[in-house]
């Protein structure tokens, strides 16, 4: 027993020698301080007593090297997983699963580094690891960024932002990470305003937390957008700014990233020997780090400077360079496929093998005769049996289509009883309506008409008293058409009349139509136009009762010296329409009541306008009805944003 314990104390104690021999070897450019923390480690590795500690100090040594060299990383990562699936410990093959998912997320392997995520995210909400849930929704949605999946990106994004709010963090740490990835996926999405406002948001908290090293990466990401603005003066600014925080903090990949940037303004700039050094001091600082995605822009700048002065030896030689290691990656992960088919067919192969070899075993020439006679005995029995399971197949399959007939009568008659509980819920909302605040508005139209019949007004008084009856009578005519609209969509359904119309038009009526009662309120309501053709295909009655509804909403709920923008976006396939306001916004409490038919939400206007919570019902059916999606996005005392979309 003891020459069994010595044996096992000397294989860890080699094992740590040769990992010891491979982080040193990665670590020859780094500074003396993370020699010092490595020591740490392996000194705590080395005394460890139990393998769950070793999980956790494996771990420890992979996030140290997250942003130095990502080859270590995963390395370590490896060593963490193996060692804790071994023991069982879920919450350390959880974290071992988000440190190997980090580690190739900086290789460039989007697929892996997504499932280490996924596989980190389900044994954290089963273990109820919030905390670690919200940072891997996180880590999901800049993968899912990286893949270029946007919507399962916000998607990811925003889950984590809620968990983040719960986390009460003085520093805003987790705040500023999906501020900054939120900025991430609006620049591939080819919004770089956005995505500069959410940096900026992230950069406010990092200056507030003094935090170098996130100050560095809001300002990059800054820059970043700035180049796609074609603004490069100030995107070199913010490089600047970056670079010299990143090296006074020793942080070797903004730095890295830092350079890059510079190397890409410089050649925009045509200051093209200041990009050949900045792209090779980045191109050397990346491949330290093992950051594919720098690589590559490091490459492609260098083949872009020397094609633009005329060095088209070099050029081709770093084109080349980088078209070898898009295609390595992809051929990396078509032999990846290639391996997983192929070890699943020769296992099935060895299984198959195997099969026949005990076959032959059991079989021999001996015992051929007692075989013959158990087969024919089992044949007789099989046949039996088949008879006896043929009947029972028959009962089953009467019983089965009677039970399925009872279950599509039931589910008939569910569906009519929920079809009459629905329009009974129709029927008490008009009346509701009908009797509060349709019959509201009339009053006041009919008790300002007793007033304009008075004989003694003056020619300003009564002037004045008709334009407040119009109105009103615009007011209560716009709620009659959305309750008309609303009712038969719920009734009888509605039918569209789709056909090519400017929508441009239909925007400019609606300003024109808006304006002055804006103007009573103080507020301005303006509008962008559409760059190219602002032709669309739907029903141009729809969209402009869509259309008007959002103003009025804006308006409503916007205060003196507030903005409503309207603008439209030509996409490939559509038209996006955005009504903005900066006005109260809808509280996150509120937000998922919006499009909720039994809610029955609706709340006050700025100034006290009362609303019967049709318009945005109505609003989202008839955008259906014309095959587009409507959504927005709104922040309490800040504003909202409505969009929606209309087939080109």
């Amino acid at each position: 027993m003891g020459k069994l314990l010595l044996m096992h104390k000397l294989y860890l104690y080699l094992q740590l020698i040769i990992i010891c021999c491979i982080l040193t070897f990665a670590c020859t450019f780094s500074c003396q301080a993370q020699t010092n923390y490595i020591k740490v480690y392996f000194e705590k590795l080395n005394a460890a007593k139990q393998d769950t500690d070793r999980v956790n100090i494996y771990y420890s040594i992979s996030r140290f090297y997250w942003n130095k060299n990502a080859d270590s990383a995963l390395l370590m990562a490896n060593k963490s997983l193996d060692l804790a699936k071994k023991n069982h410990f879920e919450k350390g093959i959880a974290l071992a699963y988000l440190v190997k998912g980090v580690a190739l997320g900086y290789k460039g392997n989007w697929p892996g580094a997504l499932d280490c995520h996924l596989q980190c995210l389900r044994i954290s909400e089963k273990l109820g690891m919030e905390g670690l849930t919200g940072n891997e929704y996180n880590n999901i949605a800049g993968m899912y960024t990286s893949l270029e999946d946007y919507t399962k990106a916000l998607y990811y994004n925003r889950q984590a932002y809620k968990i983040a709010l719960k986390q009460n963090d003085p520093t805003n740490a987790g705040i500023f990470s999906l501020l900054v990835n939120r900025g991430e996926i609006f620049k591939y999405k080819g919004q770089p305003d956005s995505a500069i406002a959410y940096n900026s948001k992230a950069l406010i908290l990092a200056k507030r937390a003094k935090e170098p090293s996130s100050i560095a990466t809001a300002l990059y990401n800054i820059g970043e957008n700035y180049i796609t603005k074609k603004n490069y003066a100030q995107a070199q600014i913010c490089f600047y700014e970056a670079l010299n925080i990143a090296q006074k903090g020793g942080d070797d990949e903004d730095v890295a990233y830092c350079h890059t940037g510079l190397a890409l303004t410089s050649y925009y700039t045509g200051k093209y020997d200041s990009s050949m050094l900045y792209a090779q001091k980045g191109l050397e600082e990346s491949r330290k780090s093992g950051i594919v995605e720098l690589i590559q822009t490091a490459y492609h700048v260098l083949y872009l400077t020397h094609q633009k002065t005329g060095n088209y030896k070099q050029a081709l030689y770093y084109r080349n360079l980088e078209v070898e290691l898009n295609d390595s990656l992809n051929t990396a992960e078509k032999q990846k496929a290639i391996r997983n088919i192929q070890s699943t067919y020769d296992l099935d192969k060895k299984q198959r093998q195997i099969d026949l070899l005990n076959k032959d075993k059991i079989i021999s020439q001996k015992e051929l005769e007692e075989i013959k006679l158990k087969w024919d005995i089992l044949t007789a029995g099989a046949v039996l049996l088949l008879l006896l399971a043929f009947i029972l197949f028959r009962n089953y399959t009467q019983k089965r289509r009677l039970s399925d007939q009872l279950a599509l009568q039931n589910k008939n008659i569910s569906e009519q009883n929920k079809r009459l509980e629905e329009l009974v819920q129709v029927k008490d909302r008009l009346f509701s309506i009908i009797g509060h605040d349709l019959r509201g508005p009339i009053h006041t139209i009919s008790q300002m008409m007793d007033v304009v019949k008075e004989k003694d007004l003056s020619e300003e008084e009564r002037e004045f008293w008709i334009e407040k009856i119009s109105e009103h009578l615009t007011i209560t005519s716009h709620l009659v058409e959305n309750l008309l609209y609303w009712a038969k969509s719920q009734m009888d359904g509605i039918y569209t009349n789709p056909a090519s119309f400017d929508v441009q038009k239909v925007i400019e009526q609606n300003i024109m139509l808006l304006k002055a009662r804006a103007a009573a309120k103080k507020v301005m309501v303006t509008g962008t136009g559409i760059t190219s053709s602002g032709t669309v295909y739907g029903d141009e009655t729809m969209i402009d009762i869509v259309i008007r509804n959002l103003v009025e909403n804006a308006v409503k709920f916007s205060k003196e010296g507030d903005i409503v923008t309207i603008g439209a976006e030509k996409k490939e396939s559509s038209t996006v329409i955005m009504v903005k306001d900066n006005g109260k916004g809808i509280p996150e409490e509120a937000q998922a009541k919006i499009f909720d038919k039994l809610s029955s939400y609706t709340t006050f206007g700025t100034a006290s306008e009362k609303g019967s919570g049709l318009g945005l019902l109505l609003c989202k059916e008839l955008v259906e009805k014309n095959n587009g999606t409507l959504w927005f996005e709104s922040k309490k005392d800040i504003g909202s944003s409505f969009y929606f979309t209309i087939p080109s």
